[in-house]
């Protein structure tokens, strides 16, 4: 044999084994993706209304691109090319309307651990439009098993995205945190930990990291100069804070700064009882003749306007009879921090019927409409971009972009024209795993006692 042809030979060898160890490779790699639970292939959904998660106008007839777990292109169907169909599965989606999957912000599924129970109300979300919860505090060992199957598509859930939960040490007799720690004692576990001012700070925000929690969330029964230094070291550790508006006995003004704050009506309470210094829902004041335009809740609101934190309003919990703080005002202080230029994000707080075939978060959006005085498409961005900014999750979803999961819900009708149409949904899509609502068989909800 000459030498040239030696050569050529030798040259096809490498060749051949460079691509055996390729397609070796790719198959491995083919493999790794369907262990953790990654959707393959490429659709095309085409011919839908795009609701994009912005405030921009809805656009018709356009086409989105998912390639695996990412959309791949958004364009109008009509400048679709043969050479981007070519091996894709197409979804003809005309006359339906798409927006991003929504996120509910403010759930409890393990407070009191009933894992059945959760991956129910997970499933009933996720067939009807909810592609992630943010869940404020629990038995994180149980939440953690829960975002894991979720991720890897084990169950028929959104993300579950979780908070590990500081406190002062007395909070940690609240009967609550004994379920959600039981084996274990409560104040002294990473995702139940009590802080003073002797705590090593960057080691307790350290630890709830290590839970695999998304964010950390400051109670109750602290005074104001550890919250304050607890949300510093939270942001320079990156990682998000969560806060309720009042941590007692710290004021409001202590938790501005957080990435979020829930629960609207408690500046209400702190203008009617400044001096109440322990957590508890008992012995509330009057709130009789208080509105928005109080000076001590207009002076919060502009402050909390210029922190850049998020507002989690909840007013699903907020009732309209009762000792309470009633819905009417809570639905126009969450009016006013809007107007102010506050963000505010869709949390409930609280389990819908067990007769509901739908999400609890589809009231919330319609209590925001009808209390707070928004717009259909200001409620969806309540529920998709400004909740994806709260969990620190804004370059990953929340808003239909390319390179952003495929997390999406489509509807058979106009959500914009009737924020109620968000029960007429056709196809959730999380991370490109598509869940037909056709194929959900609805089975009322068992009670479940937190």
């Amino acid at each position: 044999m000459r030498y040239g042809a030696k050569m050529k030979l030798k040259y096809a060898v490498i060749a051949l084994a460079a691509l055996c160890a390729s397609v070796q490779a790719n198959t491995q790699q083919e493999r790794l993706d369907k262990l953790n639970g990654k959707a393959l292939g490429r659709v095309i959904y085409r011919g839908v209304t795009l609701i994009d998660g912005t405030a921009a106008a809805p656009r018709a007839h356009m086409a989105l691109i998912v390639k695996d777990d990412r959309i791949e292109a958004v364009l109008p169907a009509t400048q679709l090319t043969a050479q981007q169909a070519e091996g894709a599965r197409v979804v003809d989606a005309s006359g339906q309307y798409v927006l991003p999957g929504l996120i509910d912000s403010h759930v409890h599924y393990a407070t009191n651990p009933d894992r059945p129970y959760a991956e129910a109300e997970l499933k009933r979300n996720i067939y009807g439009g909810v592609t992630g919860v943010r869940d404020m505090a629990g038995d994180a060992r149980e939440l953690a098993g829960l975002s894991r199957d979720a991720l890897l598509n084990r169950i028929p859930s959104p993300d579950v995205f979780y908070a590990s939960l500081v406190a002062g040490p007395s909070f940690f007799k609240d009967p609550r945190t004994v379920v959600a720690a039981l084996g274990t004692q409560p104040g002294t576990v990473p995702w139940l930990y009590a802080v003073d001012d002797k705590t090593e700070l960057p080691l307790a925000v350290a630890q709830a990291r290590g839970t695999g929690a998304t964010g950390m969330k400051i109670y109750a029964n602290l005074p104001g100069t550890l919250v304050r230094k607890l949300i510093a070291e939270a942001k320079a550790q990156h990682f998000p804070v969560w806060t309720h508006m009042q941590v007692y006995p710290a004021s409001p003004y202590d938790s501005l700064g957080a990435t979020s704050v829930s629960h609207v009506c408690m500046i209400a309470r702190h203008v009617r009882e400044a001096g109440k210094s322990a957590y508890g829902h008992s012995g509330e004041p009057s709130y009789e003749g208080l509105n928005a335009e109080d000076p001590g809740i207009q002076r919060y609101i502009a402050a909390l306007a210029k922190s850049g934190t998020i507002m989690d309003a909840t007013l699903s919990v907020y009732k309209s009879d009762g000792p309470h703080c009633h819905i009417g005002l809570a639905g126009d202080i969450t009016r006013a921090m809007h107007k102010a230029g506050i963000k505010i994000i869709a949390g409930t707080d609280t389990d819908n019927t067990g007769e509901d075939p739908f999400p609890v978060v589809d009231h919330e959006l319609e209590k925001l409409v009808k209390y707070a005085g928004f717009t259909p498409q200001e409620a969806i961005i309540a529920a998709t971009a400004n909740a994806a900014e709260a969990l620190g999750k804004q370059r990953e979803f929340g808003t239909l972009e390319v390179g952003k999961y495929a997390n999406m819900v489509f509807l058979r009708q106009d959500p914009l024209q009737d924020i109620a149409n968000l029960r007429s949904v056709v196809l959730t899509v999380k991370r490109g795993h598509e869940f037909a609502r056709a194929d959900y068989k609805f089975v009322p909800l068992p009670v479940h006692e937190d």
